[in-house]
C-alpha cells in the first residue's frame, strides 16, 4: 500500500520530534518571553529618551526666554529708577529753592546785615591775601596802578602771574621783535629757559640778551649749534649751545681793548703804580745781576789756612792768591802783622763794607712791597 509524502512526514514528526519539543518547550517559551520583554524595555528607554530630550530643550526654551524678559525688565526698571532718581534731585534743589526763598522772606533787616557784613569780610579778606602775595612776588611793579586793594583789580594781575609761572615751566617758542647784529629789527621766535635766551628764523638762529622789552641777538650759530637749534624747534628735541657765563664772556670778547685803552681807564693813580712798578722790576734786575755776580767762596778757609801755617807755610801764598772779593781782603788783613785790637777793628770793618755792599737797595725793595699794595700793584 502506498503511503504520501505528507503522511510519512506527519508520521516522522509525530515519531521522533514531538517527543523532544515537548521536553523543550517550556525553555524555549521562557527564552522567548524574556526577549520580547528585553525587547519592549529597550523600546520604553528610546521613548523616556526622546521625551526627556525634548523636555530639557522645551525647559532651555523657557529659560531663554525668561531671561531675556528679566533683562528687558531690568532695563526698564532703570530706566524708571533714573527718571526718579532725576525727578528726585530737580524737587531737592526746588525744595532747597524754595527754602532759601522762604528763609529770605523770613529774614530780618538785622540778620540781612549781619550776612552782608560777614561778607565784606570775607572779600576783604581775600583781597587782602591775594594783595600781600602779589607784593611778596613784586608783581605790583609791573603794574601801573599800584591800588590792589579791590579783589577784581588783584584778579587779572594773579592771572598774569599764573600764565608766566606756566611758561617758565613748559617754555614755548614766541613770536616777537629781535634786533639784529646789523643794527636791523625784524621778527623772529624766540624761546626763553631762565636768564639765556634763543632766537630762531630761516637764515640763522643764536643766542638773544632780553633787556626789558627788547631782545637783542648777540651771537649767530653755525655748523652744529645751529643744527640743534633747528632740531629743537622743528621737532622739540635737539642739543642747544648757551653761554654759561650769561653773556660775560660774549661782552668780554667784544671789547678787546689796548693796554694804553686799559691803562687810561685807571685815571692817574695808574702813574704811582706805574712808576712803582717799574722801579721794583729794575731794582730788582740790578740786585740780581749783583748776586750773580759775586766771587765763587772756597769752602772751610779757615781750617785750610791754619793747617797751612803750621804745616806749609810756603802754600799760604798761593792760596791768598787764589782768593778774589772779601775772602781775599780778610785772608790778607789777617796775616798782615799788627796788633790784636787792630786786626779784629780791620776785619769788623771790612765785614761791615760787606755786608753794606750786598744789603744795598734792600730798604726800596722792602718800601715797594710795603706801598704796592696798598696802589693794587
Amino acid at each position: 500500500m502506498k503511503l504520501s509524502h505528507f503522511a510519512v512526514a506527519r508520521f516522522l514528526i509525530s515519531t521522533f520530534l514531538l517527543p523532544g519539543l515537548s521536553s523543550l518547550l517550556p525553555g524555549l517559551s521562557s527564552i522567548l518571553i524574556s526577549t520580547l520583554s528585553l525587547s519592549a524595555f529597550a523600546a520604553e528607554l528610546d521613548d523616556v529618551k526622546e521625551e526627556l530630550v525634548m523636555a530639557i530643550q522645551q525647559s532651555q526654551t523657557e529659560l531663554s526666554q525668561i531671561e531675556a524678559s528679566i533683562s528687558q525688565e531690568r532695563q526698564d526698571l532703570a530706566q524708571q529708577l533714573n527718571q526718579a532718581q532725576n525727578i528726585v534731585l530737580e524737587l531737592r534743589e526746588r525744595a532747597v529753592s524754595a527754602r532759601r526763598l522762604a528763609d529770605e522772606e523770613t529774614l530780618s533787616l538785622g540778620q540781612i546785615e549781619e550776612r552782608l557784613t560777614e561778607w565784606q569780610t570775607q572779600s576783604q579778606f581775600q583781597s587782602r591775601l591775594l594783595a600781600g602775595f602779589i607784593q611778596r612776588t613784586n608783581m605790583s611793579l609791573n603794574v601801573e596802578n599800584n591800588n590792589l586793594t579791590a579783589l577784581s583789580d588783584s584778579l587779572p594781575v594773579l592771572r598774569e602771574y599764573l600764565e608766566a609761572l606756566d611758561n617758565r615751566l613748559y617754555p614755548q617758542w614766541t613770536e616777537r621783535q629781535i634786533a639784529l647784529p646789523n643794527g636791523q629789527l625784524a621778527n623772529a621766535n624766540t624761546l626763553q629757559l631762565g636768564p639765556v635766551n634763543w632766537f630762531h628764523q630761516t637764515s640763522q638762529a643764536g643766542l638773544a640778551e632780553s633787556d626789558g622789552n627788547l631782545i637783542t641777538a648777540s651771537l649767530i650759530f653755525n655748523g652744529s649749534d645751529m643744527e640743534g637749534l633747528n632740531s629743537l624747534y622743528q621737532t622739540g628735541e635737539g642739543t642747544i649751545t648757551f653761554d654759561p657765563t650769561l653773556s660775560r664772556a660774549a661782552l668780554l670778547a667784544e671789547e678787546e681793548e689796548t693796554l694804553i685803552e686799559h691803562l687810561q681807564k685807571g685815571g692817574i693813580w695808574v702813574i704811582p703804580i706805574l712808576l712803582f712798578a717799574v722801579f721794583a722790576s729794575l731794582t730788582a734786575i740790578f740786585k740780581a745781576l749783583s748776586l750773580i755776580r759775586l766771587p765763587g767762596q772756597i769752602p772751610a778757609l779757615a781750617e785750610r789756612l791754619e793747617i797751612f801755617l803750621k804745616e806749609e807755610p810756603t802754600k799760604v801764598k798761593t792760596l791768598q792768591n787764589s782768593l778774589t772779593g772779601t775772602q781775599a781782603s780778610l785772608v790778607g788783613i789777617a796775616l798782615q802783622p799788627q796788633t790784636r785790637e787792630q786786626r779784629d777793628e780791620r776785619l769788623y770793618a771790612c765785614l761791615l763794607d760787606a755786608r753794606n755792599k750786598l744789603e744795598s737797595w734792600l730798604g726800596a725793595i722792602a718800601l715797594t712791597a710795603s706801598v704796592s699794595p696798598l696802589l693794587g700793584l
